[in-house]
């Protein structure tokens, strides 16, 4: 997920937030500050009440950060890579590169996160039953921290749900690996776990809509957003089981064309264009060295008018960005690093340094399709190992 705003590191991690918190901060904020604080706390000064149920929604997003960077601190101290944790609409994600290599590991990824905020609820209780103001600033004060309380343990309690994405999700699927040695069987039995828990947020959502209006609303479009993740993990689950076993080599398009990067688009489109009908163009310098890498994508945000004098190195992607392998390297690893990459594509090279092939999501496709079609429509992989895949996520 693409952070809007990036906050700084932990433990050497990306942080950000999406734009879309922006909107749900100041929800919360107004919810606390005009609702929950003076209906709890009457007679009170407008201020307090709003810099009171500020603070606490600061704290509130806080947690939130507090719950990715506990998934993201323990998934890096089991060998996990994290690629950067983000703050968006429905909570936080830690976006990490790998999947765990044991039931272990992938269990206490997983459950790190509800524990967390199960503390911090527990730490933010405790700490609104040591204030124990019933009157002024500190009644309301202690208010907002009974708020953050059982927000941050029903944060916890809802992760627990035993359904993917969620945290509750991952400890299903370490439990059941565990117990019959097959990480696939184990992934694909909580992902349809977590669809099934999609549809009853949905169904709740409408029966809460029909009844008390427009609340039910949030609920919809959660149960919506489990059940669509649900869904594309287990695509992800099936497709990269079919790769376990895959070279790069095996479904990489051999000799791509390269490009000189001081081509303008109007000389690619007028005079290339339909003797490569192919969409990624390897960009080199007048001594081969690669530059870049450029796409049919990037090439049509190019005005007509402009075409004549932008350079194909400017509709770029630069290729320090452009992911890298060898023909012998396993599929898996590979399309972690393609995921998390602008355009979705990866430069072979052989071992001299050459460019060798190219490797694009429509290779991939082909390939999964083809294979499917020789074997009938039966192929599956070995679920035990579990060796990758990404970018897996932690959703909070």
């Amino acid at each position: 997920m693409d952070q809007s705003v990036r906050l700084g590191t932990v433990d050497g991690i990306p942080v950000g937030v999406h734009w879309s918190v922006l909107a749900i901060f100041f929800l919360v904020a107004w919810e606390l500050s005009d609702l929950v604080l003076p209906t709890d706390r009457p007679h009170q000064a407008s201020a307090v009440y709003w810099t009171v149920g500020l603070a606490a929604t600061a704290l509130f997003f806080a947690s939130l950060l507090t719950h990715e960077v506990a998934h993201a601190v323990l998934a890096k101290r089991n060998g996990v890579g994290v690629r950067r944790i983000t703050l968006w609409l429905f909570g936080g994600v830690s976006e990490l590169e790998s999947d765990a290599l044991t039931p272990g590991a992938d269990f206490r990824i997983a459950v790190v996160g509800p524990a967390t905020s199960l503390l911090l609820g527990g730490l933010f209780g405790a700490l609104a039953l040591a204030l124990r103001s019933d009157v002024g600033t500190a009644g309301v004060v202690a208010t907002a921290l009974g708020w953050l309380a059982w927000m941050n343990l029903l944060l916890g309690a809802f992760n627990l749900m035993p359904a993917a994405p969620l945290d509750g999700g991952r400890v299903l699927r370490a439990l059941l690996w565990h117990r019959t040695g097959d990480r696939l069987r184990a992934a694909t039995v909580a992902t349809r776990t977590g669809q099934v828990f999609g549809y009853v947020l949905v169904g709740l959502g409408i029966l809460e809509f029909m009844v008390a209006g427009l609340i039910g609303l949030w609920f919809v479009f959660l149960g919506w957003f489990l059940l669509s993740a649900a869904r594309a993990e287990e695509t992800d689950t099936v497709l990269r089981s079919s790769l376990a076993d895959v070279l790069v080599r095996d479904i990489m398009t051999d000799g791509p064309t390269t490009f000189p990067a001081t081509a303008t688009v109007a000389d690619l489109l007028e005079y290339q264009l339909h003797r490569h009908p192919f969409g990624s163009y390897p960009l080199t310098a007048p001594d081969g060295t690669l530059e870049g890498l450029t796409t049919l994508g990037r090439i049509r945000h190019v005005p007509p008018a402009a075409r004549p004098s932008t350079r194909l190195i400017d509709t770029a992607c630069p290729i320090a960005e452009v992911p890298r392998a060898v023909p012998d390297e396993p599929v898996p690893g590979l399309l972690q690093r393609m995921l998390a990459s602008p355009d979705g594509r990866a430069l072979v090279l052989g071992p001299d340094g050459r460019l060798v092939g190219i490797v694009s999501p429509s290779d991939v496709s082909r390939f999964v399709q083809l294979s499917v079609l020789q074997t009938g429509g039966t192929r599956s992989g070995g679920g035990g190992g579990g060796r990758t895949r990404g970018p897996a996520t932690t959703a909070g």
